[in-house]
């Protein structure tokens, strides 16, 4: 919930709050109304002073119901849930409230949607400046009254769409002037991917990500120390702890605890074409993302330590996206959030990430490569992972040309997306149409 309290302040024009105007009267039309009834007391014109009078009147009147008529307003929002899956419906509630005993004639409510989300039955509009939806909603609010609406709204895409800021606008009884206030008041609804189950991706149904010669392995789990020793021949040259190498003037090696958890580590290929200046395939981009995510859930099914890293930013950080392979009921919902804030633009070489990414895994554990492209080198680093006793998956989106490597399990993908709710397009099934606001008065002044 938001709630926010329009306190009686006013600021400068330009979508700042408490600005004010006047649609009808201006310095010239109050100046000439005072000298109008001057002349008019002075000449003995009484129609001449009544109608000067009456202007006077009014634009003071106006301008005084105008000034206060925002003060003592509630305006909140409300989301049903802060969480959805492409193709949900979340309920927006809106609700204001007059405090006051002065109603509004006329109170218009605009408050800005992500573009992506859709909100069903009440109709929207695209601002042309920030470019996001606008839902308008124009009242008359009576003394100490509330009144509420319940939007449904569509989530068709995945990612962090945020609603706000809002506005507010009212008038005075003539129409004759307008005050708008504006706050920053922000809310949010994570859209996570869409899972889609392996069968229908294409997967084996009971071989998916190849064949498990051993369900549970004895690793060691790198992160876990509980001690060194002599390094030996056959040592990997990152398992050597050189702070105890310098203390005992000899080379030692970390010893690591061991664990009977098989780690699956997800990593993810937002690059579409081989060069970043030849553009972005959006919707490849999104349907690895999406495998990605199908990937993680039914892992997780199986009881995998599921971690994810990919070579795109997460929303609201400056970092590429990185989650540890790890277990627990909060581990999936980690992950998928992660998916869900991804950009689609890539910011460093994938390379680097799954080098980055794979050096802290242990021996034994399953590397799965989305990709809808294979770029230079990645054959290499995957041969390479082979070598080094890892289990590796490549799971291409669309068509990828493969070569043949020994021990290299291949899963493909289609590139477009067939399966689940049509992201672009209306809502599906039965929509609850939207009632009528919800009025309650009195509302009690304190």
């Amino acid at each position: 919930m938001f709630p926010i309290s329009l306190l009686p302040k006013r600021r400068g024009p330009g979508g700042e709050p408490g600005s004010t105007r006047s649609l009808f009267f201006n310095r010239a039309w109050i100046g000439g109304a005072a000298i109008v009834l001057v002349v008019g007391v002075a000449t003995g014109a009484t129609a001449l002073s009544l109608l000067a009078l009456l202007v006077l009147v009014t634009a003071g009147l106006g301008a005084g119901w105008n000034r206060w008529a925002l003060v003592g307003v509630e305006y909140r929002r409300e989301l049903s849930a802060d969480r959805a899956f492409p193709g949900d419906e979340v309920t927006l509630t809106i609700t204001v409230v007059n405090r006051k005993p002065l109603p509004l004639p006329w109170l218009a409510i605009e408050d800005e949607l992500a573009e992506a989300l859709q909100p069903l039955d009440r109709e929207t509009t695209m601002s042309g400046t920030t470019g996001r939806r606008v839902l308008r909603i124009v009242t008359n609010v009576r003394p100490f009254e509330r009144v509420t609406w319940r939007v449904p709204v569509r989530c068709p895409a995945r990612g962090l769409q945020t609603l706000g800021p809002a506005t507010l606008r009212a008038a005075d009884p003539f129409g004759f002037f307008a005050s708008r206030l504006t706050f920053e008041v922000w809310g949010a609804v994570l859209v996570y991917p869409r899972l889609i189950p392996l069968p229908e991706l294409g997967f084996p149904p009971r071989l998916a990500l190849g064949e498990t010669r051993v369900v549970r392995h004895l690793l060691s789990d790198p992160s876990r120390v509980v001690g060194v020793r002599d390094y030996r021949p056959d040592d990997p040259f990152r398992a050597i702890h050189w702070k105890a190498t310098a203390r005992q003037g000899t080379l030692q090696v970390r010893i690591a605890e061991p664990t009977t958890t098989l780690q699956l580590a997800i990593f993810v290929n937002l690059d579409t074409f081989e060069h970043y200046w030849e553009g972005l395939d959006v919707a490849t981009a999104e349907r690895t993302i999406e495998v990605a995510a199908s990937v993680a859930a039914w892992a997780s099914g199986q009881r995998y330590a599921v971690g994810v890293y990919a070579n795109g930013v997460v929303a609201g950080s400056d970092q590429a996206l990185r989650v540890p392979p790890g277990r627990g009921p909060a581990q999936l919902p980690r992950v998928l959030e992660g998916l869900a804030k991804i950009s689609p633009y890539s910011t460093v070489a994938f390379g680097r990430t799954l080098r980055a990414g794979s050096t802290r895994l242990p021996w034994g554990s399953t590397v799965v490569v989305v990709t809808s492209l294979l770029p230079e080198g990645l054959l290499a680093q995957m041969a390479a992972l082979l070598a080094g006793g890892y289990r590796v998956v490549l799971v291409t989106v669309g068509e990828v040309d493969v070569p043949m490597v020994r021990g290299l399990v291949v899963r493909r993908v289609e590139g477009v997306a067939k399966v689940g709710a049509d992201a672009g397009g209306g809502a599906t099934g039965d929509r609850a149409a939207v009632a009528s606001p919800e009025v309650e008065t009195p509302v009690s002044p304190g």
